[in-house]
């Protein structure tokens, strides 16, 4: 399997973020995507780089210029404003597992609430497409999510023209993702971790430190990712390089499990 981090340039400022978290996690031979740019410096730690060419949509650069270069069978993909805050090996290569032995196309790193669920090395999943509650769109969605390659090639071929934007707002695509074999985190009596109301386990902790380019405020839209908020503003001077948003005070009012 390999990590892709999908980035790019105007994100650069991300960089330094994404080499010290990736140092720790090579195990998932992580491949760091960008677009053609002659400015950015690539981020130590990755095994293999791609370029894509930005003048493509979003579909597009997985279809021509990402995916004809991986190798591996499975993909766990996650966008440059994700940051890994926590990653446990062991349990992400269990769940590998299980997706190929239950035929599974994509399972979210997210947590859901389901009623037809797989439980195997004390790992449980849910059915995305059956009967699950779940906090973000449903049943694909952006969030980091292991892929088989094969089922992500042959859904951007279906839709080649889409964006990343609207890709989870699209109807016809979500309707085709319902066809497939799509899973996520089963909820259990585990500690959940919100940041901007996405809910996660210990075992794949994830701050999402923006949002269309801006951090986002009140702070408290962080969550229980605060603290790692705070830490990484501080260390990597990201105040003075982003602009915040002080207009998410809805994320506060969110559901939550």
């Amino acid at each position: 399997m390999n990590l892709i981090v999908f980035s790019h340039s105007d994100y650069s400022f991300l960089l330094p973020v994404i080499e010290d978290y990736i140092k720790k996690i090579p195990q998932l031979n992580p491949v760091f995507v960008c677009n053609k740019n002659n400015v950015n410096n690539k981020p130590a730690g990755f095994c293999k780089y791609i370029e894509y060419n930005d003048e493509l949509c979003y579909a597009q650069r997985w279809i021509v210029d990402i995916l004809p270069n991986i190798e591996s069978k499975y993909i766990l993909v996650i966008h440059d404003v994700a940051v890994i805050l926590n990653c446990d090996i062991n349990k992400i290569h269990n769940i590998v597992n299980i997706i190929d032995k239950h035929k599974i196309d994509r399972c979210c790193m997210n947590v859901f609430d389901g009623v037809e669920i797989i439980h195997d090395s004390n790992i449980y999943l849910c059915n995305l497409n059956n009967s699950v509650r779940s906090l973000t769109y449903t049943p694909y969605d952006v969030s980091p999510a292991i892929w088989n390659k094969s089922s992500y090639l042959k859904l951007w071929n279906m839709f080649p023209n889409e964006t990343y934007r609207n890709c989870e707002q699209n109807s016809n695509l979500q309707q085709y993702c319902r066809t497939l074999k799509f899973y996520g985190l089963q909820k259990t009596k585990d500690k959940i971790y919100y940041c901007l109301s996405r809910p996660y386990y210990e075992l794949f902790k994830v701050l999402h430190i923006t949002t269309k380019g801006e951090i986002t405020f009140p702070i408290e839209v962080y969550m229980d990712t605060i603290q790692e908020f705070k830490e990484i503003v501080k260390k990597y001077n990201l105040n003075d390089k982003i602009k915040i948003n002080h207009n998410y005070a809805y994320v506060l009012g969110c559901d939550k499990f």
